[in-house]
């Protein structure tokens, strides 16, 4: 039943303008090497957004004390999350995802 009233919410959305980012069906998460865009849950994170997160991870992982265990571990977390995005931006991993990591993903 959730799913109907998912694709039923999403129809509503894309009849009132809302185009691309309301699919009318479920779809998996998939990244567009081409295009160096994400697309999760119905959104399309681009590459510019990712700049922007690659940006705020940066600053708040400099605001964080390595004198502070607990903050030094949300440091490690933001970096993790700073360096997944980039690897994402890399030429190379791009041009792996475009070629022989494409057959992979959809194997």
């Amino acid at each position: 039943m959730s799913i109907e009233r998912a694709d039923l919410i999403n129809q509503l959305a894309a009849s009132m303008g809302a185009g691309q980012f309301a699919a009318t069906k479920f779809e998996q998460s998939r990244y567009d090497a081409e295009t160096g865009t994400l697309y999760c849950k119905g959104m399309a994170i681009s590459s510019n957004v990712a700049d922007e997160a690659v940006k705020y991870f940066t600053t708040l992982k400099n605001k964080c004390s390595y004198d502070d265990p607990a903050t030094k571990h949300m440091a490690l977390i933001y970096q993790c999350a700073i360096e997944s995005i980039k690897m994402f931006q890399n030429p190379k991993i791009k041009d792996f995802l475009r070629g022989e990591g494409a057959d992979i993903l959809n194997a």
